[in-house]
């Protein structure tokens, strides 16, 4: 697919993912989860937990099949996730030590509701600060818990962005039309003059498409092609400044 905005100047409204788009786990999952079972007691090496992954994976696909609307609640998002860290760690806690293991598990919890565990990627703040003062509304929509606007506000992103559309606040998960649908709104945007950019294929770029917002998909570990696709994809979000013709 020839990789355009079709009249780039007329973009009005630059909604982004947060997760994975803009923001990724510091030092990384499998990094913050050892540092709070070291702080309880429970010392784990990152092989461990890195050998029991694919373990919390499967629970989290399982769940997603059962319940498609998991991230248009705080609480299906706390007990997803309870689930996920309960399956990573189970096999390194002392068997009927039941207390350790649920400890572990709520204070990583906890631990991922910091701002301080959540780092911007080297792209964002010279992409956002390129596309300040030129008129453009810009909002993030996100399927996370309520946790999302302290780590929002403790990067300082308000600074740049106009509107924040959480999932479990909107009552609407990705790709739902309803969510997207409420961005416009809050944004006061027309989806014929929006974009949205996303890491998720049918979460972020069909979920746009659905309300009629142009999908741009970002692959940071460059493992898609271009051809194999339908929407426009970009590796970094500095390539979003050359699409707008920036």
């Amino acid at each position: 697919m020839k990789q355009h905005i079709a009249a780039p100047q007329a973009i009005r409204t630059i909604f982004f993912d947060a997760g994975f788009t803009l923001l990724r786990a510091s030092p990384s999952i499998i990094g913050i989860c050892q540092d709070v079972c070291q702080r309880l007691g429970l010392s784990l090496e990152a092989d461990q937990l890195s050998k029991q992954l694919p373990e919390a994976e499967a629970h989290l696909r399982k769940t997603l099949k059962v319940n498609r609307r998991v991230w248009a609640s705080e609480q299906d998002i706390r007990s997803i996730w309870t689930g996920y860290y309960t399956a990573l760690l189970r096999p390194y806690t002392v068997p009927g030590n039941a207390g350790l293991l649920e400890r572990c598990v709520q204070e990583i919890l906890t631990e991922f509701g910091q701002h301080t565990r959540w780092e911007l990627y080297p792209d964002v703040l010279p992409t956002l600060q390129a596309l300040q003062g030129r008129g453009y509304t810009l909002g993030i929509i996100s399927d996370w818990g309520i946790d999302l606007a302290p780590i929002i506000y403790g990067h300082d992103l308000p600074r740049y962005f106009d509107c924040l559309i959480i999932s479990a606040i909107a009552r609407h998960a990705k790709p739902e039309a309803g969510l997207y649908d409420l961005a416009l709104q809050r944004a006061d945007a027309i989806a014929d003059y929006a974009i949205h950019i996303g890491d998720s294929y049918i979460l972020d770029v069909l979920g746009a498409r659905s309300v009629g917002i142009t999908p741009i998909l970002i692959d940071r570990s460059g493992a898609l092609r271009a051809e194999d696709l339908d929407c426009i994809l970009i590796r970094d979000l500095r390539e979003l400044l050359d699409l707008l013709e920036i």
